[in-house]
């Protein structure tokens, strides 16, 4: 069963917020094929809220509240009783949905700083792997998803606003140890080199490029690979220059 795609001027601002923190996936949208385009707005603008929702706010009663109500939310996505204009176009009610619910409450409850890299992602891994599954579904992929990249890609959204937040971007404390900086160090801007160590351990998290998934995940994951890839170069945080992003999204997505 398919649900209606919403209206485009329903969650035009949501897709604005999600483009204005991936601007590639906006330049990317052209090689997505254009019945499936609502689509993908729809779910790039979902993952952005929740990831927003999950990581991203500054007061912990505030991220309680918001994954509660999303929570809420993405259970009553299987009777079709979605409040939230995003849900029009995603309300696939043999998805998974209360299995993400449960995740992202879950993930809301994590506060405990990681030791290394490996416990990093394991923290991400719950939530990462329930919309793994759902994005196959939305997508109509069929090949059991690997939840990585996802996981991955909530860290390197951390960066590097989440360097000033209270948990550091939840950088690991072996990286912390090895550079001999504090929290409060690398939140002043002292910890250059521990990002980009941060940066490279992230890039090899990443499963081989050729690992099979929608043209959604492989997009943002390429993009992922790439910013990761110059970060770990010390080039910053910005993304590559449009004309070079839309030459590696048409690389990508002629290349299944």
């Amino acid at each position: 069963m398919s649900a209606p795609d919403a209206p485009a001027d329903a969650i035009a601002h949501f897709v604005a917020k999600w483009h204005r923190r991936e601007p590639e996936m906006a330049l990317a949208e052209v090689f997505c094929p254009p019945d499936l385009r609502p689509r993908f707005r729809a779910w790039g603008a979902l993952v952005h809220e929740l990831r927003e929702a999950a990581f991203e706010l500054s007061d912990a009663r505030v991220t309680a509240v918001k994954c509660q109500w999303w929570a809420e939310e993405l259970a009553n996505l299987p009777q079709g009783a979605g409040r939230h204009p995003i849900s029009a176009g995603l309300a696939l009610p043999h998805l998974a949905w209360t299995r993400l619910a449960r995740a992202l409450i879950g993930q809301s409850l994590v506060d405990e700083r990681p030791g290394d890299a490996r416990a990093a992602l394991a923290h991400m891994q719950p939530l990462a792997a329930a919309l793994a599954d759902i994005e196959a579904g939305v997508f109509g992929f069929d090949a059991p998803q690997e939840p990585t990249p996802l996981a991955v890609h909530f860290l390197l959204q951390r960066l590097p606003q989440g360097l000033v937040a209270q948990d550091q971007a939840r950088l690991p404390l072996n990286l912390l140890a090895r550079h001999g900086r504090t929290v409060a160090q690398v939140a002043a801007g002292e910890g250059e080199a521990l990002v980009r160590d941060w940066a490279a351990e992230l890039l090899a998290a990443l499963p081989a490029s050729k690992a099979p998934a929608p043209l959604f995940r492989r997009l943002r994951t390429g993009f992922d690979r790439v910013r990761l890839a110059r970060l770990a170069a010390g080039r910053g945080f910005a993304p590559p220059a449009a004309p070079a992003t839309v030459w590696r999204a048409w690389r990508i997505a002629r290349n299944p």
